[in-house]
């Protein structure tokens, strides 16, 4: 456990340019000098407060931690019932503008200190497209629990949700849709008490997720939608973009991960980034399912990660 009294914790709002307020948090050093800053980037049907350990971990080793709640997640999304609904135009670019506008509140208020990058399965995906989309300058990227999606895969089911939006109405959370994404994850593991045991193998960890109104909730056709738009977008800013070859990135993942193949589409998207000849480039594959940060072994995954961020600050 950290002593509270090593952490300082916050939170507060930030409008981006889309015009669109959103809830942030922080957690500082409360008595050691600042090393450098990591911003983490969530996954879907989650929201900031679930990373409080590591933040915690990180603050008590001198690394500030920021975190915002996407649109429809969250303290951003207000209630339960708001959540998984995203607006329906720029649902992607409203999440992707206000990662930039936190990273930029980060910038003007510690403008000499190394930002790292932490981005968590649909966060991965947000973190890739931000850094290859605007001319950031950031010390090292960790794509954690990251997946792939085959192109005729994207657009047949960006056919559908299109057609379910048409149809049913951009936010109609289709019970159906959710239960069958949920449980094409979960049908690997056994027993499944829950929809959701792909989340960890740490019962007490899945259980909590299960509690937690602002976990696991249905998302509405558009937001699926905007997700599928995402990953589309993202490709193409990846193909247009030439990277700082100097970036530190790593990608991790669990062995027992079913969004990520089980470890398949870490390897893929590192040696995508091999192929592009980057110059400080690591795979890390642990023990555990989708959550690494949530598994049993979730203390030695801080520990490596502590470790990264140490040998990523000496790269310049």
């Amino acid at each position: 456990m950290v002593d509270d009294q090593l952490v300082k914790e916050a939170h507060f709002q930030l409008s981006s340019s889309s015009n669109r307020r959103f809830f942030a948090f922080r957690w500082m050093p409360g008595n050691q000098p600042v090393k450098g800053i990591v911003q983490i980037i969530p996954g879907m049907a989650e929201h900031a407060r679930r990373y409080d350990h590591f933040a915690r971990f990180l603050a008590s080793h001198a690394y500030g931690v920021y975190c915002c709640d996407h649109p429809g997640q969250g303290m951003t999304a207000g209630s339960p019932e708001n959540t998984g609904i995203l607006p329906h135009h720029r649902g992607w670019q409203v999440m992707l503008e206000n990662v930039r506008a936190l990273y930029t509140h980060i910038r003007k208020s510690q403008p000499e200190m190394p930002v790292f990058v932490f981005g968590h399965s649909m966060g991965s995906v947000l973190a890739r497209h931000f850094t290859a989309l605007y001319p950031v300058y950031i010390q090292g990227l960790v794509l954690s629990g990251s997946f792939l999606m085959p192109g005729t895969t994207l657009s047949i089911l960006l056919g559908l949700m299109n057609m379910k939006c048409l149809i049913e109405g951009p936010d109609k959370k289709s019970r159906w849709f959710n239960h069958l994404f949920y449980w094409n994850l979960n049908r690997h593991y056994r027993p499944r008490p829950t929809l959701f045991e792909w989340i960890s193998s740490e019962r007490s960890e899945v259980d909590r997720y299960v509690a937690d109104p602002y976990c696991g909730f249905h998302c509405s056709n558009n937001f699926y939608r905007q997700l599928l738009r995402g990953i589309s977008a993202t490709r193409k800013a990846e193909r247009l973009i030439t990277y700082r070859k100097s970036l530190p990135v790593l990608v991790m993942s669990g062995q027992e991960d079913s969004v990520g193949h089980f470890g398949k589409d870490a390897v893929k998207i590192h040696k995508a980034y091999f192929d592009e000849r980057f110059q400080h480039l690591s795979l890390k594959i642990f023990p555990g399912r989708h959550e690494l940060l949530h598994e049993k072994n979730k203390e030695a995954v801080c520990l490596y990660l502590l470790d990264w961020l140490e040998e990523s600050l000496e790269v310049k």
